[in-house]
């Protein structure tokens, strides 16, 4: 009987566009609610006949999409060549170029967006008896903060389809560190140490599919063609004296983001920092009877490749 049980693994391709066979040590990300939607593209034949009557669709191109959210943590032990937080491959591939600082005593992981180098993976998605896979994915992903809660990452990559296979389950190593919940942490705006609830941002990665016609599924792989990081926070209103939220939207004024360090345990920890966050809209909300500016933003570039860093030290 096939059960809910899943797992996920993933793989960066040394091909880009040809499958990586997965393993146990693949895996090692406790991925939520993962989900995988095939989309396979079906041909109608609408030709000239003396009838309502519809010829059968003709299945063509194979694409599919994995989506899966995850915690935000570190893991647990010095960074090095072969350890990395276990969502860094899915970084990656989600168009972040990763630095590996192995200074003995503060070693760290480093993500920021990249605009070049950045990987394909493959994927699967193991469902307790049956294995769904995707080559040649590159993804988008959303990244929550809600003041008290685990900070979480929602994944959504998009791949060639490679199809499903009977097969047992993944029996991967997990990372053994706890989730980071936002609390207990800086958070400024512009040096402005807003109250908030919540933060959400992604970089809004622009995802195309390469069409390939020799390729048996008609695409070689997905492209991250481009990107424009943009979010959204809830700071308590307050004087314009004290910060004046509108004016600076007004004035296209940037400012520096900094958010963390999360987490008081070396190697379990991340810290947010961007350069130039810009408003792009303040407009007016309520949290239980206090007055909130609901405020979206832009992180844009300082010197490029730059808009934010993530470092999990």
């Amino acid at each position: 009987m096939n059960t809910n049980r899943r797992v996920v693994a993933g793989k960066i391709e040394s091909v880009e566009g040809t499958a990586e066979t997965l393993a146990a040590e693949d895996g090692g990300i406790l991925a939520i609610s993962p989900k995988v939607d095939p989309d396979i593209k079906m041909n109608k034949r609408n030709p000239a006949m003396a009838t309502f009557s519809k010829l059968a669709d003709v299945p063509g191109g194979r694409l599919a999409r994995l989506t899966f959210a995850a915690e935000v943590k570190g893991a647990g032990q010095a960074y090095s060549g072969s350890v990395q937080p276990a969502l860094g491959k899915y970084l990656r591939a989600c168009g972040h170029a990763e630095t590996i600082d192995t200074t003995p005593g503060s070693e760290k992981a480093t993500y920021k967006p990249a605009s070049s180098g950045i990987p394909s993976i493959t994927l699967g998605c193991y469902e307790d008896g049956v294995t769904k896979k995707i080559r040649g994915a590159r993804g988008n992903c959303t990244f929550k903060y809600v003041n008290g809660e685990i900070i979480m990452i929602d994944f959504n990559f998009l791949g060639v389809w490679d199809g499903l296979v009977d097969g047992a389950l993944l029996a991967p190593t997990n990372e053994a560190t706890g989730g980071l919940a936002f609390m207990n942490s800086t958070f400024t705006v512009d040096g402005y140490a807003a109250v908030i609830k919540s933060l959400e941002f992604s970089p809004n990665n622009v995802l195309t599919p390469r069409d390939h016609p020799t390729d048996p599924a008609s695409y070689k792989s997905v492209a991250l063609t481009n990107r424009d990081p943009r979010g959204k926070f809830d700071p308590e209103m307050v004087l314009k004296a004290t910060n004046d939220f509108l004016g600076l939207w007004q004035a296209g004024t940037p400012g520096a983001l900094v958010v963390g360090d999360v987490g008081a345990i070396q190697y379990n920890k991340v810290k947010l920092t961007a350069p130039k966050l810009v408003y792009t809209k303040v407009g007016d909300g309520d949290r239980g009877g206090i007055a909130v500016a609901d405020t979206a933003f832009q992180l844009a570039m300082n010197s490029g490749d730059d808009e934010y860093v993530l470092e999990f030290p």
